[in-house]
């Protein structure tokens, strides 16, 4: 059962940061990080549109700079938000990546930046028209979050050729797991935080886990 890292394990560390990265990669087999534009134009990894949430500053990541939000303070870490060149560079050699992308027009600058890097990485996103572009434009695999409908999940990625759907927990049961790998797609839950939770899904059949903590990363 596969083990990624959600914003690096942002339960344990300052999500989407550097030092975030370079710990989970020591624990997981995939790291999931987010991506955004800056105002300058580069792509900067940070979940929420604003970095009211995790510092001490206030605005839209759009209307910042990329140098503006490195000088951020990440939950008081000292790490502020890296570029997506930054946080690749980062990841350990053998660990996987799966970008999540928060809105559209991303998609052909994430795959001009990825186009050579050697090593697993998916492409994720809650966004169907986005879900449906990765499909059709890049060779990577492909995975639609859901946070409500899983029946009708499975039914959009499967009809839009994903290799994978990360349904929120609470919609996890035997019923879906079993209708997903009929139409040949992973399943990958969000969020995991403990083993006890982890197991049961490992006895379930899942594909994978999406986790806060490396605690719930079972040794396979």
């Amino acid at each position: 059962m596969r083990c990624i890292a959600h914003r690096g394990f942002a339960g344990l560390y300052p999500e989407n940061t550097l030092a975030a990265i370079e710990q989970a990669g020591q624990r997981a087999a995939m790291i999931e990080l987010d991506v955004r534009r800056c105002g300058s134009g580069e792509l900067v990894v940070h979940h929420d549109e604003t970095v009211d949430r995790l510092t001490t500053a206030n605005g839209r990541v759009a209307d910042m700079t990329a140098t503006e939000l490195s000088r951020l303070n990440i939950e008081g870490s000292g790490e502020g938000v890296p570029s997506l060149a930054e946080a690749i560079e980062a990841v350990p050699a053998d660990v996987g990546l799966d970008l999540e992308l928060k809105e559209s027009g991303l998609l052909t600058d994430v795959r001009d930046r990825i186009a050579d890097v050697d090593r697993d990485i998916w492409l994720s996103s809650f966004d169907i028209s986005i879900v449906e572009a990765a499909s059709e434009q890049t060779d990577c695999p492909v995975v639609l979050l859901v946070g409500d409908s899983s029946e009708a999940g499975i039914e959009r990625a499967a009809g839009l050729g994903c290799a994978g759907l990360a349904p929120h927990w609470r919609l996890v049961d035997f019923a879906l797991i079993e209708r997903a790998h009929r139409a040949d797609l992973g399943v990958y839950p969000w969020t995991i935080t403990d083993v006890e939770r982890a197991e049961t899904f490992a006895k379930m059949g899942i594909d994978g886990i999406i986790a806060d903590d490396p605690v719930a990363c079972i040794e396979e």
